[in-house]
């Protein structure tokens, strides 16, 4: 488990030097290269393991501390990257021990050229970082100068990349140690000077405060409420619960010129998202123009890939028989008339009032949801 550090008093100033001390030197070294290799969509523990096979010296031992979970010896780190080993320890990103160095379920990458410390992907994760963070980072075009609002910020990767171009960026987390990890990110990429995080539930966090952008990567998978799952992917029965509250929000906290873009998948009929007539109802009372844009309608009747997945994860957290698990799904996608998940971006402005589906789905199945 992630160290409890993560939240402890620590010495915030010199831990940001140490931070910025191992960016230089692991740029230095190339480890920041050897990430810029890999396909940025999937963490591919296999391909990172091959690839850390076929090098030798420094370069391998990173990859084998940061990126492939193993303990190494602390002698064989570069000088600059040994030397801050005790803080980083202190501060609950590494443990030593026995000559020895590791990580706690950490690794560290450098998504869109900024360096992020993300939990190790795990069936039931409790710090989200995945393909999703990347669809939504992929989308995201912040006002130059404006505020951004990250909320359910996890690590931070939609925060460090709202950074690029606003000039004030607050990040609201729910989760303690997802909350120190982002701050551990800030400082890492050295933007303590213009980013915030704060540790909430959603507006609770912002009240009575205003954003240009806000953007967010909800918990989005549809979850039958008798059924448990984990906290950071269960988006409620049909998927959509907290992108609702999302929404809901915006009214209060979104400038005139802003707009909101959220990633999620909703239940669908394969052609149509079951929300379309909530969010068609929702923009004419708000007077916001919503686009929702579909990438994807991915099978989620009983025996489906999709179905299968959901239920052993379900299975895996609750110890319930995964079979028992999937009649649950499928019966309760049903009576939402769901046969599919619609895997989505949703743009919201203020305007007309008007709900637009843009269906760019592929006709063949493909593996990839987020794009076509």
């Amino acid at each position: 488990m992630l160290s409890s550090a993560l939240e402890a008093d620590i010495d915030e100033v010199a831990i940001a030097a140490d931070l910025r001390e191992l960016a230089a030197a692991l740029d230095r070294v190339g480890y920041g290269e050897i990430l810029t290799s890999f396909l940025p969509q999937k963490a591919q523990a296999h391909v990172w393991a091959q690839t850390a096979a076929k090098l030798d010296g420094p370069l391998r031992t990173l990859m084998e501390l940061f990126l492939l979970g193993r303990a190494v010896p602390l002698d064989d780190l570069p000088p600059r990257v040994a030397a801050v080993v005790p803080g980083l320890t202190e501060a609950g990103l590494m443990h030593t021990g026995q000559g020895g160095v590791w990580l706690p379920n950490l690794i560290l990458l450098r998504p869109m050229g900024q360096w992020l410390w993300c939990q190790r992907p795990h069936p039931s994760p409790t710090m989200y970082f995945g393909d999703d963070s990347l669809a939504l980072v992929h989308r995201m075009v912040t006002h130059r100068g404006g505020r951004a609002l990250d909320l359910c910020a996890g690590p931070g990767v939609q925060a460090l990349t709202a950074s690029i171009r606003s000039a004030r960026v607050t990040a609201v987390e729910i989760n303690p140690v997802a909350a120190a990890l982002c701050r551990t990110n800030i400082a890492m990429n050295d933007l303590q000077d213009r980013m915030e995080v704060r540790l909430g539930d959603l507006y609770h966090a912002v009240e009575g405060e205003v954003f240009d952008d806000i953007v967010s990567n909800p918990p989005l998978l549809p979850v039958p409420e008798e059924v448990q799952f984990a906290f950071v992917g269960d988006g409620g029965r049909d998927g959509f619960d907290i992108s609702w509250t999302i929404l809901n929000g915006l009214p209060e906290h979104l400038s005139d010129k802003g707009a909101c873009r959220i990633v999620g998948c909703v239940l669908s009929d394969g052609y149509v998202p079951v929300v379309m007539d909530g969010l068609g109802e929702w923009a004419a009372k708000s007077d916001f123009d919503v686009l929702l844009s579909v990438t994807a309608h991915v099978e989620a009747h009983h025996g489906s890939s999709f179905l299968r997945s959901m239920s052993l994860m379900s299975s895996q957290i609750s110890g319930r028989p995964a079979e028992e698990l999937q009649d649950l799904y499928a019966q309760d996608y049903a009576e939402l008339g769901g046969s599919h998940v619609a895997f989505y971006e949703l743009c919201a402005r203020r305007g007309g009032g008007k709900a637009q589906l843009l269906d760019v789905s592929a006709t063949k199945r493909s593996a990839e949801v987020w794009f076509v």
